[in-house]
């Protein structure tokens, strides 16, 4: 699925409850370029025809990870770099401690941070994070889709690509969209 499409269905599901999402503009090609830059490869396509489109949600949710019903944000390229940042400075106080040592889906390298991670969604301003992985490990894919979530620390594999991701949640969605638009 591709972004587009993602945010009409997700436009469908706001409206049928009485509710709207506004979508600011996208980000230029420029801002994209010099992201790739940084990370030292090509975003995958997906995501960057969701920064075309819109150049993060401000407070509407438009993510989640696939079967729980915590919303998230999606973050602006700006704040997507600036997420990552964070990681990158936080990364080398965690080496060595058990949560750096459990387990992990053989998909993802190890450790705490990867050059290649970017945050593209959040909940709470960083407890919970959906980010690309440009960096996997062999069993892995470019562009799979992992998640990062605070207290236990894990880091858990969530799509194999940026359009199952999409595929998934909007399946979520549309099987409890009161949750995820938290009409309680």
């Amino acid at each position: 699925m591709e972004f587009p499409a993602y945010a009409d269905a997700l436009r469908a599901v706001h409206e049928c409850h009485g509710r709207s999402v506004l979508l600011g503009p996208g980000c230029d090609a420029a801002a994209l370029a010099s992201a790739e830059v940084e990370i030292g490869c090509g975003l995958p396509a997906g995501l960057s025809t969701a920064w075309r489109t819109c150049d993060g949600s401000g407070d509407a949710a438009l993510f989640m990870k696939p079967g729980f019903l915590t919303p998230d944000r999606f973050l602006s390229l700006a704040a997507a770099r600036e997420a990552r940042d964070g990681l990158r400075r936080r990364a080398p106080s965690y080496r060595g401690t058990d949560e750096d040592a459990a387990p992990r889906d053989d998909r993802i390298r190890s450790g705490r941070f990867q050059d290649g991670w970017l945050p593209f969604a959040g909940f709470g301003g960083g407890p919970l994070l959906r980010m690309i992985d440009l960096s996997p490990s062999a069993a892995g894919r470019v562009g799979q889709v992992i998640a990062f979530t605070h207290d236990p620390d894990t880091i858990d594999h969530v799509a194999s690509e940026f359009a199952t991701f999409l595929r998934a949640l909007l399946a979520t969605i549309e099987q409890d969209p009161e949750a995820f638009l938290e009409i309680f």
